[in-house]
């Protein structure tokens, strides 16, 4: 990820945690109401839009190339305005555009932690939100969007109110990492749900062996990828990296 939008109310007591991510501190935001939402889109479009600024400026920079370095060109009285977007007068030379990202298109992700009974759970635009993720900071030009990836951390599956994932956001999943579970029947509407992608026996079979092959450790978690790549041998992982494969 080149840059994490992390929403929760509970950051600085993770902040330990959370260090590694290196989220900058500006986009972080808390939880008590949804205009967040709204505000982490402007600041993907605005990446979307710095981008194509730095390309537009990359291609002028490519046409005054060749006479910005031709020996006979050393009198700034020729500087065109054009030109002195790229003269720096600390250093009185001409330099090649920058981006923050070095022209690659950001990879950008927003975890939503401990969001469980709050307004963003029961919020129109966070649903409306991971329906259209992939399409935040679309361009002009057709080509692929920015997008964006959600990370949502969570204690319930099933929706009271505003008590755990809303079925819009559930039906959207493409990834889930199940936990260790005392609640039969969420455990049941979980694997029910993901069924129409894999098989429900088969998402409990490897959910048995996870939560049993190191009972000491209450951490270890499925992983189950509900659109894995060609290479992978299986949709099932014990944490994140190791895969099951029967």
């Amino acid at each position: 990820m080149d840059r994490i939008f992390l929403v929760s109310d509970t950051a600085k007591s993770n902040k330990k945690m959370l260090e590694r991510l290196k989220i900058d501190e500006d986009d972080i935001f808390p939880t008590e109401d949804d205009s967040c939402i709204d505000e982490i889109i402007n600041r993907i479009e605005k990446e979307r839009d710095d981008l194509v600024e730095y390309r537009e400026r990359l291609k002028l920079f490519e046409q005054f190339k060749s006479y910005m370095e031709d020996a006979r060109f050393k009198d700034l009285d020729e500087i065109t305005p054009e030109m002195l977007l790229f003269f720096n007068p600390e250093t009185g030379e001409f330099e090649k555009p920058k981006h923050r990202y070095n022209g690659k298109k950001p990879v950008i992700g927003i975890f939503f932690d401990d969001v469980q009974s709050t307004p963003i759970m029961a919020s129109k635009r966070f649903r409306n939100l991971a329906i259209k993720a992939r399409h935040v900071g679309a361009f002009d030009s057709g080509e692929t969007p920015l997008g964006c990836s959600l990370f949502i951390a969570i204690q319930n599956w099933t929706s009271v109110g505003q008590e755990g994932v809303p079925k819009s956001i559930r039906g959207n999943l493409t990834c889930c990492a199940i936990y260790k579970t005392g609640n039969w029947k969420e455990l049941e509407l979980l694997t029910t749900e993901l069924s129409g992608v894999i098989p429900k026996n088969e998402i409990m079979k490897h959910y048995d062996y996870v939560m049993n092959v190191d009972p000491k450790n209450r951490h270890n978690f499925l992983f189950v990828d509900l659109f894995p790549k060609k290479e992978h041998p299986s949709p099932f992982r014990l944490n994140y990296v190791d895969f099951i494969v029967d």
